[in-house]
């Protein structure tokens, strides 16, 4: 599993640090050596889930900033 984690760190003080979001992307061991398909979730700062889905077909060699880039390319914008 890779997990990001966005933080606000308020003046760069990190004893006030707080989580505001967290996305989950899962490998579902479907894919191939070149190709990955992924299980994805997006978290509020609550720990609610705000949006899940699936990324099937993602060059592996394109690495794991692309992938974010790619899941947050195919959710709609309201949902985020």
């Amino acid at each position: 599993m890779i997990r990001v984690t966005v933080e606000l760190v308020p003046f760069g003080e990190e004893s006030q640090k707080k989580v505001i979001g967290t996305m989950k992307i899962i490998n579902d061991a479907t894919g191939s050596r070149e190709m990955g398909n992924y299980k994805y979730s997006i978290q509020n700062e609550a720990g609610d889930t705000v949006e899940s889905g699936v990324y099937k077909g993602f060059p592996r060699a394109l690495r794991i900033w692309r992938l974010i880039q790619e899941i947050f390319r195919i959710i709609p914008k309201e949902k985020i």
